[in-house]
């Protein structure tokens, strides 16, 4: 994934994740099948968009654009 996605600890046992709260707006991505949890930014103006593959998070993209 990307370096601006931050990993944070998953507890599988209790299926939950503490989530920091940031100063920005941002969503977080769970993946139980592969024991990952990421915080994610969103862009400014844009999008970020999530894929998947046979059933797991696979890659972000983010398309950015620049108001005039």
């Amino acid at each position: 994934m990307s370096t601006r996605a931050t990993e944070i600890d998953i507890d599988l046992t209790k299926m939950t994740v503490t989530v920091p709260i940031g100063q920005g707006i941002q969503m977080v991505l769970i993946d139980p099948r592969q024991g990952k949890a990421k915080v994610v930014p969103i862009v400014h103006h844009g999008e970020t968009i999530v894929k998947s593959s046979q059933g797991r998070i696979s890659k972000l993209d983010f398309n950015e654009s620049e108001l005039f």
